[in-house]
This record gives structure tokens, sequence and C-alpha cells, in this order.
């Protein structure tokens, strides 16, 4: 496939977004490769939003909004993504990506990630965005892009739970298909991401939702409560918390994390003994 003839869509979803969005889609319509289609999923826009992103050349679904509850990092995100997705779907397609509308992208961002996912024959993969540390299989949820053809074998849909993200990595994982992180491809955040005691509890389902290996969320909570105590009990509270599970992936995540675990407990033993 070469780089000319490539099809991608981007899905984003927004809300109150017009003083940010401008920016995002600036950078998205001067990729070096464009889009066939850009969604953007107007979730209740009382600014604007919607109107300056279809003005702009884009397709917008609107939905409306009953709460002005704030709903980032739930299911519900994964709903609005969806709504970009029936659109996406029924196009002839080789990626799709998802992006926030806060995202600013160097100019050669998607020809570079597609390149290298084809080279590595990698189904999901995204950069990093500036000044954020990430893990081996921590492919972002904004900026990633994923291998359309293989999407479509597992419904091309997020899961309307806690950890919609981190559960397509997983699924792919457990597919035995690669996913990648770039960490030399960078892009810009037009807000500053701070962990709130919210974020860190939702985190927690979100753990709680994949089913965790225990000794791995445990880990994870008391890293964060090294910086902050409240952090750390917001995010094993919601670890601790009811909430569905994924069938799918039940038994491949803990055996996959236990086996990275014990792994690094080797490497430890080996640096002291």
């Amino acid at each position: 496939m070469g780089i000319e003839s490539m099809k991608y869509v981007i899905v984003i979803p927004a809300r109150n977004e017009v003083n940010r969005i401008v920016h995002t889609l600036k950078s998205i319509f001067n990729q070096t490769v464009k889009p066939v289609k850009v969604v953007v999923v107007d979730d209740g826009s009382r600014d604007g939003t919607g109107c300056v992103a279809r003005r702009l050349g884009t397709t917008v679904v609107r939905v409306e909004r009953r709460t002005n509850e704030n709903l980032s990092g739930t299911p519900y995100i994964a709903y609005l993504i969806n709504r970009g997705l029936e659109i996406a779907e029924k196009l002839d397609l080789d990626y799709v990506m998802i992006s926030g509308a806060d995202c600013v992208y160097p100019p050669t961002y998607v020809e570079e990630i597609t390149r290298r996912m084809r080279q590595d024959k990698a189904v999901i993969a995204s950069g990093v965005a500036h000044g954020e540390v990430t893990r081996e299989y921590g492919v972002r949820g904004a900026g990633r892009l994923i291998d359309a053809r293989w999407f479509r074998s597992i419904g091309f849909r997020y899961p309307e739970n806690y950890g919609f993200e981190p559960w397509l990595v997983f699924r792919a994982l457990k597919d035995g298909m690669k996913v990648a992180v770039y960490k030399d491809i960078a892009f810009s955040l037009l807000r500053e991401t701070k962990v709130s005691p919210r974020k860190a509890y939702l985190w927690g389902k979100a753990m709680r939702a994949l089913n965790y290996f225990w000794l791995y969320a445990l880990g994870r909570c008391m890293l964060f409560a090294l910086n902050s105590p409240k952090l750390g009990l917001r995010m094993l509270l919601g670890y601790l918390s009811r909430v569905e599970n994924y069938q799918d992936i039940e038994d491949f995540v803990p055996s996959f994390q236990r086996a990275i675990f014990l792994k690094r407990v080797k490497e430890l033993l080996s640096i002291i003994f």
C-alpha cells in the first residue's frame, strides 16, 4: 500500500472546545497524508464547537446532553466515539484515528505512524504527548491509529465500559497482534493533563473492569500514593468497586501482567544479587 492510496478517518469527540479544536483541525488538515473524512462528535457544546468544526470541513454528529456533569473517563466517552465510528464503518478504510479536540500533530504524524505500523505489523499504535511518560504497551487513547481490517474483525466499536481504551490494546495482544508506542514521535496538548482524585478513582474502576492482576494493581496504587496518598487511596477504592468485567480478556490480562511482574522481580533480584 502506497502512502498516496492510504485511506483513514479521524474521529474526535468534543465538548465546548471552540478555542482548541481550530488548532487541532488545522494540524489534521496539514498532514502530509490527508484523511478521507474527519468526524467531530459534538457532545452538546454551547460555545459553537460544532458550527466551527463544520465550517472547517468536518462531518459533525450532534449529541444532546442532559447533564452538565463531567463525564470524561467514563463509558460515555466510548459512546461518543462509537457515534463517529458508525460513520467511519461505512467507508473503505485502511486506518481509523482517534483524537482529542486539544491535540496538535506535526505534519508527518500520520504518515510516520502508519509507515512504522506496516513495518512492525502493528494493529494499534500512537506517538506520545510532549512531557508525558509512557509504558511499552501504553498506547495513547488520543492520537492512536487502528488498523481498520483488524478493528472490523472485532466489531469496529469500543465497549461502553470503564477502561475501553486499554481494552483495545489488551484485545490486540490476546489475539496475538502487535501494538506499538513510538516515543520519538511527539505531539502537543493544548491543555495540561493533571491527575485528580476523580481521575484516579476512574482509573481504579478501569483496572477492575480489565481484571488487573491484583499485585500489579496494588503496585500501581502504591506508586500513585508515593506522590499523593489521596490519589493512591482513590485509585484503590476504584479498583475495589463493583464494575462489569470484560469477559473476552478476563483471563488474559492477569496472566499477561503476572508474567511482566515476575520478569521485573527477576531483573531486580539479579541486580541485587
